[in-house]
């Protein structure tokens, strides 16, 4: 089925006209409003709206951009208990790095939170947060022990 994209998703941008499977036409991408049917009519219904589309695209863009220089730029300190040779009780999850990217008014979901790999130590670790509309960025974790 061809569609008209009113959103950018990871590989297609506002205003491409690509051809999906029908499935994932109907089941997700005209229910979440991402995209429309590309038809003759909607094409032309739809141009005007496409470059103001894309300005806002842009701008949402350019601030999530900023979001993640800011993310990035940044150690970000988890307490945790631990026991001998610094192993955790437990582990870091991307709940706890979502509180504490919240403590910092960031406020991102935690199932946007990737931990590339298991926090089960004091130490620095890294996670991938994705805030949306392409725009990933890479999260310093600082885990000290409790006090």
């Amino acid at each position: 089925m061809k569609v008209l994209f009113l959103q950018n998703l990871e590989h297609h941008q506002i205003g491409e006209i690509k051809n999906v499977p029908d499935g994932y036409a109907r089941n997700f991408l005209f229910p979440k409003e991402i995209a429309v049917p590309a038809t003759e009519e909607e094409i032309k219904k739809i141009e005007a709206k496409i470059v103001k589309l894309k300005a806002e695209e842009e701008k949402i863009s350019s601030e999530l951009g900023d979001l993640a220089i800011k993310i990035e730029g940044k150690v970000f300190v988890v307490e945790a208990q631990a026991g001998e040779e610094d192993k955790l009780f437990g582990a870091i999850t991307n709940t706890d790095l979502a509180a504490v990217l919240a403590k910092e008014k960031i406020n991102v979901d935690k199932h946007d939170i990737e931990i590339l790999e298991p926090i089960h130590s004091l130490g620095e670790h890294e996670a991938l947060v994705k805030l949306g509309h392409g725009v990933h960025a890479k999260m310093k974790v600082l885990v000290k022990r409790l006090k």
